[in-house]
């Protein structure tokens, strides 16, 4: 059984969740030939605070 993590700085909408959960679905059964029903998402929505690039915070 295929699982995919994803974290992410900030939040996403509920939309956005949805449109990554079926693409990265989609793309993982084109590419394993397994079942969708198979594939699990994780989408980790962590606070930009808890993040940084360059030395320097997100948040």
């Amino acid at each position: 059984m295929p699982i995919v993590t994803v974290e992410n700085a900030g939040n996403l909408s509920k939309e956005q969740k949805e449109k990554l959960i079926a693409q990265l679905t989609h793309a993982v059964v084109e590419i394993t030939d397994k079942p969708a029903q198979y594939v699990y998402v994780k989408i980790d929505e962590v606070p930009r605070e808890n993040f940084g690039i360059g030395g320097k915070s997100l948040g």
